[in-house]
């Protein structure tokens, strides 16, 4: 059944009957003037309730790192949503992933692997537990397929936190070429984070975050858990070579 977030009846329709919920929506990168409001918050918030009303049994929300908590439009509508589902009467599962490799080690955010260049965001020291959008995937089926009654928040990562440099070196190793680094200074992200636009404000949350490092100790642990084998970067890094 499909829904459209922005029409709470077809989000009622698409929920009734349903057992389970699980929720990926999100306006980025796309975001344009109130899309992320629009959407990830009220969008999101109205699916919950609509899950509520249908006697959904389980929610299944795809977050952000806990440990990002720089002040954006994206930032106030997934903790919203959170704080929604731990209130609420549903079965909940919170996905908090650190950086996608497919995102943020991707051409788009100016790591192009195939043209031996990357973009470092401040230092590039701080670790961070890259993790793969498919093992992200593999924890929502995880938890909606789990028995008995669930009300957890997982932090999601890699199976261990690297910099950013470090990325660089092991895909130099694997790749068998010399990346050229690009820097971006804390100060340009900073000044783009007092950006009025909510998309340039968000963007710049992240790579602030980025810069700063997310490093999710507990990674492996919850892999175990929800039985995810992790992707590793060197994994990600030898698909290019494929």
């Amino acid at each position: 059944m499909a829904g459209d977030l922005g029409d709470p009846v077809a989000v009622a329709d698409a929920c009734e009957g349903a057992e389970t919920v699980i929720c990926t929506a999100t306006s980025m990168p796309a975001a344009g003037g109130d899309a992320l409001q629009r959407v990830d918050h009220d969008g999101v918030l109205g699916l919950i309730a609509a899950a509520e009303r249908a006697g959904v049994r389980r929610f299944v929300y795809t977050s952000f790192s806990g440990n990002i908590q720089i002040d954006s439009p994206l930032t106030r509508a997934k903790r919203a949503c959170e704080a929604r589902l731990a209130e609420s009467r549903l079965d909940s599962v919170v996905l908090r992933p650190s950086c996608f490799m497919e995102v943020w080690l991707g051409p788009h955010l100016g790591f192009d692997a195939a043209g031996g260049q990357a973009r470092i965001y401040g230092d590039g020291a701080a670790g961070i537990s890259y993790v793969s959008a498919r093992d992200v995937a593999a924890f929502a089926v995880g938890a909606a397929t789990a028995p008995g009654g669930l009300r957890d928040v997982v932090q999601i990562g890699g199976p261990e936190p690297i910099s950013q440099l470090g990325v660089v070196a092991v895909f130099e190793r694997v790749l068998g070429r010399r990346f050229a680094l690009e820097y971006v200074p804390m100060a340009a992200l900073e000044a783009q984070h007092r950006s009025p636009d909510p998309l340039q404000k968000t963007f710049a949350a992240l790579m602030l975050g980025c810069a700063h490092g997310d490093s999710i100790p507990e990674a492996r642990q919850n892999a175990i858990r929800y039985g995810v084998p992790l992707t590793s970067v060197e994994d990600y890094a030898a698909s290019f070579g494929q």
